[in-house]
C-alpha cells in the first residue's frame, strides 16, 4: 500500500495532500511548483462564445471532463476540453495522467485537501501532517494539531487535548456549543448533510434552498453507504483477480522447474547419443549441448520476466486494494464521497485488466534425439525435427497426447488450449487440433503444427466448444486425446474499432468506449467484434447532443458505407432519433415512427436476438416502438452514426431488461 501513500513527484509520504480533478493526488507544495502562469494575452484571445461553450463543458460530469465542477469551485477555471476562461491565471498538467487543469488566481493553493489520504498517511505512514491554517487548533503551542471542534460562542477551534484543557464540559463554559469539524460546504462553511445525486456533491441546507431545490437528493450517510457498497464489490472482484495472479506466479515458477528437468534430460540424451558415433558427431554434440543450454537460459529469462511482470501487477493491485480498504474506514462521509467513485472506478479498471495483461506461461521443452540415422546424416543431425523417413517408417504411430486442463482457458470469444506429448517414446512430427462448432456439431481442424499451445480467436459468445488433439509422424496419426469442453463468455464485451477514427470527422477515446463526431457529415463507427449467435444487449449513453444532430444507432455489416447515416444502405439496420421522435431505417427507407426522444444523459439500448433474428431498441431502458427488424442472420457489428458534435459512451455486455424480453415474447 506504500505506493499509494507516496507523492508521484517528490516520492515522499504525502504532506498536505490535495485532490486533483482527475482523481490523482499531489503534495500541495508539489502542485504549486508544477503550476504555470497563463499569460493574460491567452485569456484575452478567448471569445465570449468560447466562454459559453467552456461553461457548458465545465458543468458536465466528472466522467466526461475529469473535473468535478457541480458547484463551480473557484479553484477550477476550466477543463481539458474547454477553452481558457477569462479568469484563468494558472494551469497544471497532472504528472500521472497528463490531464490539463486550469485554475484561477488561487492556483494550486485553492485545490481541495485530500482528507482521506491525509488520514491514512498519518495512520500507516508514521507521518504527522500539519493541517492547513484554517483547520488547525488555535490554542496549541509549538506544533499545531488538527482541530476537532469549534466553539460557536468563543469562535475558537480546539484540538482534543486543548478542548479538554481550555474548554471543559463542566463549569461556566458548559453551556457553550461545541460543533464538530470536518468537511464543510465551500460556499457557506456549514456541515454538509445531504448529497445531490444530480451534481454528485455534498451540500448543506442553504445549498439545497439556493441551488439544488429541484435536484434529487438523499441523506449524506445513505449516499456514503451506497458508494462504500459499490467500492466493496469492486474490491471483492479485485481481490479475486489478485488471488488468480498469485496462482499464476506459482504456475510460472512450477513451469520453470519442469523446463530445467526437461533440459537436463535433453543434455543426457545428447551425451549418450554422441558417445556412440564418430569424432564428427562429437563436434555436433557440442553444438547440441549449447543449443539445449541456450534453450534453458532463454526459458529461465522468460520465466523471470513473466514473474517480475506479474509481481509488479500484483503489487500495484494489492496497494490499491489495501488503500481502498482503509478508505472504507473513513468516517467523514463527505471526505469519503470525494474519492469513493474514483477508487471504485480504479478498482474495476484494475480488476478487469489484471489477468488480461499476463501472458500464458511457456510449456516445458519437449525435445529428444533419434540416434539410428545419425551415422548417415551427421551433417544434418539435429533435434527431433530431423527424423529421417526410413526411421519413421520403421517406428509406430505416436500415442494420444494428454490435455493440460490446468492451462486451458476461455476468455471472451477466444480460448487457449494446451496439451502434453504422448507418454510412449515414439517420435512426434506434429499435432492436429480439432474444434467443433460450439453446438455439438462435427469437429474441424483449427491447427496443425509442432507447438503444444494454441490460442483460437473469433469464437461465438455463449457457446460450449469441444476440443481434441492427436499426434502424427511418418508412421501415421495416433489416437485422439480426451475431449475437453470450453465455455465462452455468456455476454459480448466489445469496444469501438479505433480504425473507424482514422479519417476526419470522428474520434474514439483510448479505452475505445467513447466516440465523438466533429463534422456535419455523418460518420459510422463499428465495434471491434462481430456478433453472430445468442442474445446481446448494449447501451449508448448520450454525453453530448444539441438537438440539431442526426444520430442513428443499430447494427451493420463490415463493409457498410462509413460516410452516410447508418441505415442509408442495405448493410445497416438502425433507429434514427431526435429530441421528440424516432424512425427505423434500413436500405434508405424509413418506418415505424414512435414518439419519445433523447437528451444529454439519455441512454439508447439495442437488443439483438440472433436466436429469433430480431432487433429492438430502448430509450432509458423503456421500449422504443415495436420490434424494428426481423429475419436477421449472419454476423453483425454494433454500430452508430454521429455528426455535429454528438458524443456517446458505449456500455456493452449488459443483461436485457426483463420487461423488454417479456414484451418481445408477447409481440411474437
Amino acid at each position: 500500500m506504500e505506493e499509494e501513500l507516496r507523492c508521484y513527484v517528490c516520492k515522499e509520504f504525502y504532506r498536505e495532500p490535495v485532490l486533483l480533478p482527475c482523481g490523482h493526488a499531489l503534495c500541495r507544495l508539489c502542485a504549486v511548483n508544477l503550476q504555470t502562469h497563463v499569460p493574460e494575452a491567452d485569456n484575452a484571445s478567448a471569445s465570449a462564445s468560447d466562454y459559453q461553450e467552456a461553461d457548458k463543458a465545465s458543468v458536465s460530469s466528472e466522467t466526461d471532463s475529469g473535473v468535478v465542477c457541480g458547484s463551480r469551485p473557484n479553484s477550477y477555471a476550466g477543463t481539458p476540453a474547454a477553452p481558457i476562461y477569462p479568469s484563468t491565471a494558472f494551469s497544471l498538467s497532472c504528472p500521472i495522467c497528463n490531464k490539463q487543469i486550469y485554475m484561477d488566481d488561487n492556483g494550486a493553493e485553492g485545490l481541495p485537501p485530500f482528507r482521506v489520504m491525509r488520514t491514512i498517511v498519518e495512520r500507516f505512514g508514521g507521518v504527522n501532517i500539519a493541517p492547513p491554517a484554517e483547520e488547525a487548533c488555535q490554542m496549541c503551542e509549538g506544533e499545531k494539531r488538527a482541530a476537532v471542534v469549534r466553539c460557536e460562542q468563543c469562535s475558537v477551534r480546539y484540538c482534543a487535548n486543548c478542548r479538554d484543557a481550555w474548554h471543559p464540559i463542566r463549569g461556566p463554559l458548559a453551556q457553550h456549543e461545541l460543533r464538530a469539524l470536518g468537511t464543510t460546504c465551500g460556499d457557506h462553511g456549514a456541515t454538509p448533510v445531504l448529497y445531490c445525486n444530480t451534481c454528485l456533491i455534498p451540500i448543506c441546507q442553504r445549498c439545497l434552498a439556493e441551488k439544488h431545490s429541484q435536484h434529487e437528493t438523499q441523506p449524506l450517510s445513505n449516499a456514503a453507504r451506497a458508494h462504500k457498497t459499490d467500492l466493496s464489490q469492486s474490491l471483492t472482484q479485485l481481490s479475486e483477480e489478485a488471488k488468480a495472479v498469485t496462482e499464476y506466479i506459482q504456475l510460472v515458477k512450477g513451469s520453470g522447474d519442469k523446463v530445467n528437468e526437461s533440459c537436463e534430460e535433453l543434455e543426457r540424451q545428447i551425451d549418450q547419443a554422441c558417445a556412440e558415433i564418430t569424432r564428427a558427431v562429437e563436434r555436433r554434440r557440442d553444438e547440441l549441448v549449447r543449443a539445449a543450454r541456450n534453450t534453458r537460459s532463454q526459458a529461465a529469462t522468460n520465466m523471470r520476466t513473466l514473474t517480475a511482470h506479474a509481481a509488479q501487477k500484483l503489487r500495484e493491485a494489492t496497494a490499491l486494494l489495501h488503500f481502498s480498504i482503509e478508505a472504507l474506514k473513513e468516517t467523514d462521509h463527505a471526505a469519503f464521497l470525494q474519492v469513493g467513485n474514483i477508487l471504485a472506478a480504479r478498482a474495476q479498471d484494475t480488476a478487469s485488466g489484471l489477468r488480461e495483461s499476463l501472458e500464458t506461461p511457456p510449456s516445458p521443452t519437449a525435445l529428444t534425439l533419434d540416434i539410428e540415422p545419425v551415422l548417415r546424416t551427421v551433417k544434418t543431425m539435429n533435434f527431433i525435427e530431423c527424423i529421417s523417413p526410413e526411421k519413421e517408417m520403421k517406428s509406430s504411430a505416436p500415442g494420444a497426447p494428454e490435455m493440460a486442463v490446468e492451462a486451458c482457458a476461455a476468455r471472451g470469444c477466444s480460448c487457449t488450449l494446451a496439451w502434453r506429448p504422448p507418454v510412449a517414446p515414439h517420435a512426434v512430427r506434429g499435432y492436429i487440433l480439432e474444434l467443433d462448432d460450439g453446438l455439438g456439431g462435427l469437429f474441424r481442424e483449427v491447427y496443425c503444427g509442432r507447438e503444444t499451445v494454441c490460442t483460437i480467436d473469433g469464437l461465438h459468445y455463449a457457446s460450449l466448444y469441444s476440443a481434441r488433439v492427436k499426434a502424427f509422424n511418418g508412421a501415421g496419426e495416433g489416437p485422439y486425446s480426451e475431449v475437453i469442453g470450453l465455455q465462452t463468455s455468456p455476454v459480448a464485451w466489445f469496444s469501438w474499432d479505433a480504425r473507424c477514427a482514422s479519417g476526419e470527422g470522428v474520434s474514439v477515446c483510448a479505452e475505445g468506449l467513447s466516440a465523438r463526431a466533429a463534422g456535419w457529415q455523418p460518420r459510422v463507427v463499428l465495434a471491434d467484434q462481430p456478433l453472430a449467435r445468442g442474445v446481446h444487449y448494449w447501451r449508448l449513453r448520450i454525453d453530448h447532443y444539441d438537438g440539431d444532430a442526426d444520430p442513428a444507432f443499430g447494427i451493420a455489416r463490415a463493409d457498410v458505407a462509413k460516410d452516410k447515416m447508418l441505415g442509408s444502405d442495405a448493410l445497416g439496420w438502425a433507429m434514427y432519433i431526435d429530441g421528440s421522435r424516432s424512425w427505423f431505417v434500413h436500405g434508405g427507407a424509413h418506418g415505424g415512427r414512435a414518439p419519445g426522444g433523447i437528451a444529454p444523459g439519455s441512454t439508447v439500448g439495442i437488443l439483438l436476438d440472433l436466436t429469433r433474428g430480431t432487433l429492438r431498441f430502448t430509450v432509458d431502458d423503456q421500449p422504443q416502438g415495436d420490434i424494428a427488424f426481423t429475419g436477421l442472420r449472419g454476423a453483425f457489428y454494433p454500430a452508430v452514426s454521429l455528426n455535429r458534435g454528438v458524443a456517446v459512451t458505449l456500455q456493452p455486455g449488459l443483461p436485457p431488461p426483463p420487461d423488454l424480453l417479456i414484451s418481445t415474447l408477447a409481440i411474437e
